[in-house]
C-alpha cells in the first residue's frame, strides 16, 4: 500500500511540472498574442526609478536600524532623540561614498574596457574564423563532426553577434549606462523617503487593505506579505553577497592569469551569479571565448580549471551557508522559471525568475494546505 502511495506521488509531482510549463507557455503565447509585454515594458520604465528606490531600502534598512539602536543609546540627548535622522545620514553618506567610488574609479576602467572590446571584436571574429578553418580535417574535432559544428556556430550565431546592427545595439547600451545617473539620484530620494515615512506608508496600506478586504482576508493578505518579504530578502540579500564574493574571486583569478579585461569579466560573472544554474555557466562560457582570442586556447585551460574549482565550491558550499535554503525549490522548476522568465521580461525576468515561481509555489502549497484541513473539518 506504501508503495503505491509513494508511487502516486511521485506521479502527481510530474503531472505538476507538466502542468506547470504548459501553464508557463500558455501565458507566453497570451502575453505575445495581445502585446502585454510592450505595455508592462512602458510601465517599467516609468516606475522603475520606483522599484530601484525601494529595492535600495531593501538593503539598507537592516544596517539603518542597527545605526538607529546606536544612536539611541548615546549619551548625548540630541543624538539619542533624533536618532533616525542620524541614522538616515550615517547610510546614505556612507551609500554615497561608495556610489562616487564606483564611478570615479571603477566607471573608467569598464568604459576602456567596453570601447578596447568593441573595437577589437571584429578582430576576434576573423581569429575565431581562421581557427575554425585551419582546424585539419584528420583532428579529432572533425571525427566527431565538431569541427562542422563550429563553423555553423561561428557563420550563424557569432555573425549575428558580431554584425554592424548588434555592435550599435552594444554602444547604445553601453552609453545609456551614463544617462541613467538621473535615475539612481531619482531612485535615492524615493529610498530616503521611505524610510523617513514608513510608519505613514505602513498605515496607509493597513487602511487600503481594511477598505477593500475584510479583516480576516487583510490579516491572511499581511501573513502572505510577510512571507514574499521573507523570500525576497533572503534571495536578494543572498545572492548579493554571494555575488561580491564572486565577483572579488572571479576577478583576482583573472587577473592572476593576465586575462584581459579582467574588473569587466568579474563582473559579468557577478551578474551572471544572479541567474542560477544557466548564469554561471554563460558567464564562464563568455569569459572563457575572451579569453581564447585574448590571451589563447592553452592558456585559458588553466584559468578555466580554476573558475569550475571556485564555482563547485560556491555552489556547494558557499552560496547554501549564505542562502540558508531560502529558496526551497526543485532544481527542474528553477530552470524552467528562468527559461519562461526569460522569454517573458528579458534579462529582468530572469533575474527574478526564482523568488517569484517560490513565492508562487509557497501560496499553492498554503493554498492546497488549507483546502485540506477544510476538507479535514468537514469530514
Amino acid at each position: 500500500m506504501n508503495d503505491i502511495v509513494k508511487m502516486s506521488n511521485k506521479i502527481f509531482k510530474v503531472l505538476y511540472i507538466l502542468l506547470f510549463i504548459i501553464g508557463l507557455y500558455a501565458i507566453i503565447l497570451i502575453f505575445r498574442a495581445w502585446d502585454v509585454l510592450g505595455f508592462l515594458s512602458t510601465i517599467l520604465r516609468v516606475i522603475s526609478p520606483i522599484l530601484v528606490g525601494v529595492l535600495i531600502v531593501y538593503f539598507v534598512y537592516i544596517p539603518y536600524i542597527k545605526f538607529e539602536e546606536l544612536y539611541k543609546k548615546s549619551k548625548t540627548k540630541f543624538i539619542s532623540v533624533n536618532a533616525r535622522y542620524f541614522s538616515v545620514v550615517s547610510i546614505y553618506t556612507i551609500l554615497t561614498t561608495l556610489i562616487v567610488l564606483f564611478i570615479t574609479f571603477v566607471i573608467p576602467i569598464l568604459f576602456a574596457s567596453l570601447i578596447d572590446l568593441a573595437s577589437n571584436i571584429p578582430n576576434y571574429y576573423n581569429f575565431i574564423i581562421e581557427y575554425v578553418n585551419n582546424i585539419s580535417d584528420e583532428s579529432i574535432l572533425s571525427t566527431f563532426n565538431i569541427k562542422e559544428s563550429l563553423m555553423n556556430f561561428t557563420n550563424n550565431t557569432l555573425e549575428q553577434a558580431f554584425s554592424p546592427a548588434s555592435i550599435e545595439a552594444f554602444a547604445k547600451s553601453v552609453l545609456s549606462l551614463a544617462t541613467s545617473l538621473f535615475s539612481v539620484i531619482i531612485s535615492l530620494i524615493v529610498s530616503l523617503y521611505i524610510i523617513l515615512e514608513k510608519e505613514r506608508i505602513a498605515k496607509f496600506f493597513n487602511y487600503l487593505s481594511g477598505v477593500l478586504f475584510k479583516e480576516k482576508t487583510s490579516i491572511k493578505l499581511k501573513e502572505k506579505l510577510i512571507q514574499v518579504n521573507k523570500v525576497v530578502f533572503g534571495f536578494l540579500s543572498g545572492k548579493s553577497i554571494d555575488s561580491m564574493i564572486n565577483l572579488v574571486v572571479v576577478t583576482t583569478i583573472l587577473l592572476i592569469f593576465g586575462v584581459e579585461y579582467a574588473i569587466l569579466l568579474g563582473i559579468i560573472a557577478a551578474i551572471g551569479n544572479f541567474i542560477p544554474f544557466l548564469g554561471s555557466l554563460i558567464a564562464v562560457i563568455i569569459i572563457g571565448i575572451i579569453s581564447i582570442v585574448t590571451s589563447g586556447f592553452i592558456e585559458t585551460i588553466p584559468m578555466l580549471i580554476c573558475l569550475f574549482i571556485f564555482q563547485q565550491l560556491d555552489g556547494n558550499f558557499i552560496e547554501p551557508r549564505i542562502m540558508k535554503k531560502t529558496l526551497k525549490i526543485n532544481p527542474v522548476l528553477v530552470i524552467i522559471s528562468v527559461i519562461a522568465g526569460g522569454a517573458l521580461f528579458g534579462i529582468v525576468g530572469m533575474f527574478l525568475a526564482v523568488p517569484v515561481a517560490t513565492i508562487i509555489k509557497q501560496l499553492l502549497f498554503d493554498y492546497v494546505e488549507e483546502r485540506k484541513a477544510i476538507k479535514i473539518k468537514v469530514d
